[in-house]
């Protein structure tokens, strides 16, 4: 999938690749739209097409350099973020296998059934990702709770919090990697992947 080149895209190229964060700005409005739509009909998941779309225009930031030389920018940006949308579902799958595999090993054991089968079994141990995002440091906090409460996207939260949204994407993987160490000091290894899954999408 491609779009019409822009009258002025060769110029908006060429300032890019010098750094100027206004014609960059130019480029994402004329193309984030369309790229949203693409990958959500591959996603269903307009958080996900929101998080690669941004992902897509930060690695054509970080490749600003090369810009001069693309013939074809939208064709360029559409396979940026079809590789990136493929990545994404494969990852997912992989997850989708292990925990498979986990349910399998481990259907027999009587702390799995209690978790999966008692009534209020699981819902016991949640509050315990409430207590990992409460010892968060501040500025981790809140991108988490933005993100993941109110559904702010990386852009929304950075606008919102005056900072880049790379910051913002470094507070959440940091804030998710917080998450998981408390989580796992603090439960039975039976329930954490099953936490760890939630936590994904919390």
């Amino acid at each position: 999938m491609s779009l019409q080149r822009l009258n002025n895209e060769e110029q908006l190229l060429l300032r890019v690749a010098e750094g100027d964060e206004t014609a960059f700005g130019e480029l994402l409005y004329a193309y984030s739209d369309h790229l949203g739509a693409f990958v959500y009909k591959i996603t269903a998941s307009r958080e996900i097409a929101q998080e690669i779309v941004q992902d897509t225009f930060i690695k054509v930031w970080n490749k600003r350099g090369a810009l001069p030389a693309i013939d074809r920018f939208g064709q360029y940006l559409f396979i940026l973020a079809r590789n990136l949308t493929y990545n994404y579902i494969r990852d997912q799958a992989r997850v989708a296998v292990k925990y498979q595999q986990w349910l399998r090993d481990m259907e027999n054991r009587e702390e799995v059934a209690t978790v999966f089968y008692e009534e209020g079994g699981m819902a016991h141990y949640l509050p315990v990702i409430d207590q990992a995002v409460d010892q968060l440091p501040p500025q981790q906090r809140k991108v988490f709770e933005m993100a993941r409460k109110q559904g702010l996207s990386h852009r929304q939260i950075a606008e919102d919090m005056g900072i880049s949204a790379e910051t913002v994407k470094k507070y959440m993987k940091l804030a998710l990697q917080a998450i998981r160490e408390y989580v796992r000091s603090k439960v039975p290894s039976a329930v954490l992947l099953v936490l760890f899954l939630y936590i994904s999408r919390y």
